[in-house]
């Protein structure tokens, strides 16, 4: 899933302009690259906020920008519980992490 501000990405082609957040979905297969060579890809691209949702562990990795002028993802966040999932991009947005994943 990627979210492009209002008017962002209109007519340029995949993957540019790079969303504003990407959020992936945890897959026994691809994992590995996710948290990898993937997250490493959106960072050098310049993505803003990243959201790798771990179903095995039921957390919700976030990789951030603290400013639009950091040139790395320099906030990292574990969260899971009862821990809001929120984000600077998404006012008024936020959801208890454990209420994303089906009751055990």
């Amino acid at each position: 899933m990627v979210l492009h501000a209002p008017g962002a990405g209109h007519g340029c082609p995949w993957p540019y302009p790079v969303p504003d957040l990407a959020i992936e979905i945890r897959s026994p297969s691809t994992w590995r690259y996710d948290v990898g060579i993937k997250k490493s890809t959106y960072e050098r691209e310049g993505l803003p906020e990243l959201w790798l949702v771990d179903t095995e562990e039921r957390s919700v990795l976030v990789f951030r920008r603290s400013t639009e002028s950091a040139t790395s993802f320099d906030v990292a966040l574990e969260l899971d519980g009862d821990a809001s999932l929120d984000s600077p991009l998404l006012p008024g947005f936020g959801v208890a992490v454990d209420s994303i994943f089906p009751a055990v």
